[in-house]
């Protein structure tokens, strides 16, 4: 995965010469074309494995008795769940670049998670700092993905925290330093459940997930996304405070 240096290194060259980022998301979209012809390609081999499966229970209704035979099942089901979600991974390869209003999407996904939030008594906010609004009111992104990874964050914040915890979602700009470029800093912190400190190291890691029933699909979607946009994701856990800081390049 690329470091915040290694995306900083990006930005720049980028913002020096255009025309690389066509050169990159062409490289990308390539990427992505043979990722889906290798997922395609999976399923029907896999298709043919769940049918026998089932032929095979169908006429000898005996074997659904034998020991470790429902496995068998579940492994079909675990790799269809995989290949759902590096489906879903491939999809946030590409970006459609446009001007969106952040201020105005953000507080779209704030008031949609309204709802839950008074039903589980969580303390949810926006808070928007002094001076940054005219950053953040007009910046050049893929306004549906970002959508997306912020949404995810939210979402994860809220299987984190508890009736009376918080969710506070803060918008600020970071004046830059050459060759630094200035940033928006999106920070998505709440007050629940900490992350154990071995979890962090891979906590972007795509498919690797501490969750019950998760797939470690999520945060791996807001890694990719914030990569793609030449910005870099991080995560704070302490005791009383967990914090998710995106920087986005101005």
């Amino acid at each position: 995965m690329l470091s915040e240096f290694n995306n900083d290194a990006l930005a720049n060259m980028v913002k020096a010469n255009p025309e690389l980022e066509t050169i990159i998301q062409t490289i990308i979209a390539d990427n992505k074309r043979t990722t889906s012809m290798f997922v395609h390609e999976l399923r029907n081999p896999l298709s043919l494995l769940r049918g026998t499966i089932q032929y095979i229970e169908m006429k000898h209704p005996e074997t659904a008795e034998y020991k470790y035979w429902s496995q068998l099942q579940d492994l079909v089901n675990d790799m269809e769940r995989m290949m759902a979600d590096a489906s879903l991974l491939n999809t946030c390869n590409t970006l459609n670049k446009d001007i969106a209003d952040l201020i105005a999407l953000i507080t779209g996904i704030k008031n949609s998670f309204m709802p839950q939030a008074i039903t589980q008594q969580i303390d949810l906010s926006l808070i928007i700092e002094p001076g940054c609004e005219s950053f953040f009111h007009s910046y050049h992104c893929d306004a549906p993905k970002m959508k997306q990874a912020l949404s995810n964050l939210i979402k994860n914040a809220f299987e984190a925290t508890k009736p009376g915890d918080f969710i506070h979602i803060r918008l600020n700009y970071i004046p830059g330093n050459e060759p630094v470029l200035p940033k928006l800093m999106i920070k998505v912190s709440n007050n629940g459940l900490p992350i154990p400190e071995d979890e962090i190291l891979n906590i972007f890691v795509p498919f690797v997930t501490y969750k019950k029933g998760g797939t470690g699909i999520g945060l791996a979607v807001v890694k990719k996304i914030v990569d793609l946009h030449y910005g870099s994701v991080s995560v704070v856990s302490k005791d009383d405070l967990i914090e998710f800081t995106i920087f986005l390049p101005l």
